[in-house]
This record gives structure tokens, C-alpha cells and sequence, in this order.
């Protein structure tokens, strides 16, 4: 299990494989497992030992679990680094796996939007959780017609989004999850910092105790970018203007993730037409990250998306 949402994924995993007959053993993240810990205890308050174990360390369990040959099957959420070695540890024994790995989603902004009614939504797309969510809206690509007025709505939207402790009044935005996130986050800031890119908005981690990082857009930086080729799985996002419908669906798909994708726009054939050219697991259209229980995650044929083998 991650630590970005263990509960709600914790439930994922267990709901589906208890209903189909199945016992299960839950491995959390070492930043969050007393969450994990409560909520099987209330699970064995209502059904037969061992049916729902937990087992709590550090990354070195990882191994024993995928190479352990009594376990027919490993769900695992996480990094696509760590996917990797998920799967080859899985093929010594040849058991099944399933792996929700990491994501460069792209947000396409359409030039027939309402400006002020989509700017709130894409700006919650980017930064839900601080941006510690795999579907966030990692690039949001803008019609060069709407681009300025969007870009103003979505700092004036950021501007009055607090971030800070979460008991403190008007704040929505609280801090990166552990130190490691923290220090890869800085990373893409001091990087971005280094080659001058233009911050609408926020730019720099402000000094004082606790993990947390501002809200910060980036006006058009280069394509080639690690702020846009890479996952920074935190509050720092690229806007990023195109023209041509055949132009952003290369520059969307020119990337080796493939979790999901979200289309703003009026022109609904338009907008089906670009979001079944977009090689992503799930397109969302004028929403984002709505998840049903019944539905698949994400397709598995994407490079980042669920994989069951």
C-alpha cells in the first residue's frame, strides 16, 4: 500500500478479494500504517483469523512477499520504479500481479471554455492532495486563445486556496506527506529555479518547520523539461499552450506514462475525438478523478496503468 490515500486503497484490495474467497495479507507504507492497523482490526472483529493479516516494516518486507511461493497474487500501488521490481521478483514464481504505478497525467484545455467556471476544478485537478495523487493533472495543456485569461483565473484561484496546517481557518492545502516527498519536490523547484523558468505563481519552498510546498503554475516552460517529462508528485505544475489538435496529442502522448488524462471543453465531438487519440488507461471529460466501485481502474494495456498478467 501507498501512503498518499492507505485507507481508500487499503479497501480497494480487500473488499474484491474477500467477496471472491480469498485471504489477504496487507503490507502498508512504513509513513502510514497505524491507519491500516485499525481498520483490520475491525475486519477481524467480524470475520475468521486470518482472513485479513497485516504485516508492518519497512521496504525490505517487499521482497519476501513477492518472491514468497505460498502467495498466488500481489496487487501493488506505488512508484513505477518500484513496479518494476514488483514484477520481476513476481516472475520467479510466476504468480499473478497487478500493478497501479505512477502517472504524468495531461490536462487538454479546450478554447470554447467557460473560463471562470473550469479554472476551480482544473486547479483542484492539479493540486488535489497537494499533488500527491497519481491521476493528478500533472501538465495542463491550454489553447493559446484561452491561455492568458485561464492562466490569471487559475493564480487568482490559487491565490485564495490556503495552504498551510489543516486545523488553521481557509486552509484547502496541507503539506507533502514525509521527507523523502519533500526533498523530490524541492528537487523539481530548485530545477525549475536553475533554468529560470517564469512562475506565475509560487516558485519558492518557504523556510520554517513542517513539509510544506506552495502552490506554483509555470508559464510554458520547454517540452523537454523534467518539470514536464517527469512526476514530481507534488504542488508544482507546468502550463503549457498549444495550437493544433494533432500538435497536443503528440506532445501529450510523447511520454512513457500512461495513467490517465482530462479534456475541458463545449465541443463535445471534439472532445471525444481527441480523447480516444489519448494513450491513457482512463480520459476524463470535464471532470477529474471520478472513480465508480464497479468500473475498471485503468486499461491494461497502459505503460503506467494497471498491468494483469
Amino acid at each position: 500500500m501507498p501512503w498518499n490515500f492507505p485507507v481508500l486503497l487499503m479497501m480497494w484490495k480487500i473488499i474484491p478479494a474477500v467477496m471472491t474467497g480469498n485471504v489477504i495479507i496487507i503490507k502498508p507504507s512504513p509513513f502510514t500504517p497505524l491507519c491500516d492497523v485499525r481498520a483490520v482490526e475491525l475486519f477481524n472483529k467480524h470475520l475468521p483469523p486470518g482472513v485479513v493479516q497485516i504485516v508492518l516494516g519497512d521496504d525490505s518486507l517487499g521482497p519476501w512477499i513477492t518472491e514468497h511461493p505460498k502467495i498466488r497474487k500481489i496487487s501493488f500501488t506505488g512508484s513505477t520504479a518500484t513496479g518494476r521490481l514488483v514484477a520481476r521478483s513476481c516472475s520467479a514464481t510466476l504468480k499473478r500481479y497487478t500493478l497501479e504505478l505512477g502517472g504524468n497525467d495531461a490536462c487538454i484545455v479546450l478554447p470554447d471554455v467557460d473560463v471562470d467556471s473550469v479554472a476551480p476544478g482544473i486547479l483542484l485537478t492539479a493540486f488535489f492532495n497537494s499533488g500527491q495523487v497519481c491521476h493528478a493533472a500533472k501538465r495542463i495543456y491550454v489553447h493559446e486563445d484561452v491561455y492568458d485569461k485561464l492562466s490569471q483565473a487559475l493564480v487568482k484561484a490559487a491565490k485564495e486556496a490556503g495552504v498551510g496546517p489543516g486545523q488553521n481557518e481557509g486552509v484547502q492545502f496541507g503539506p507533502l506527506n514525509n521527507r523523502m516527498v519533500y526533498e523530490k519536490v524541492s528537487d523539481f523547484f530548485a530545477d525549475s529555479q536553475k533554468n529560470n523558468h517564469d512562475f506565475l505563481i509560487g516558485g519558492k519552498i518557504p523556510e520554517g518547520t513542517g513539509f510544506f510546498a506552495p502552490l506554483t503554475l509555470v508559464n510554458n516552460p520547454p517540452e523537454d523539461s523534467r518539470l514536464v517529462q517527469e512526476e514530481p508528485f507534488g504542488p508544482i505544475v507546468p502550463l503549457l499552450k498549444w495550437k493544433d489538435d494533432a500538435d497536443v496529442i503528440a506532445r501529450v502522448n510523447d511520454s512513457d506514462w500512461g495513467l490517465g488524462a482530462t479534456i475541458f471543453g463545449k465541443d463535445l465531438p471534439r472532445v471525444e475525438k481527441l480523447a480516444r487519440q489519448v494513450e491513457a488507461g482512463v480520459v476524463w471529460t470535464n471532470t477529474s478523478m471520478q472513480q465508480h466501485p464497479v468500473s475498471a481502474f485503468a486499461k491494461p494495456w497502459s505503460t503506467s496503468a494497471n498491468t494483469s498478467l
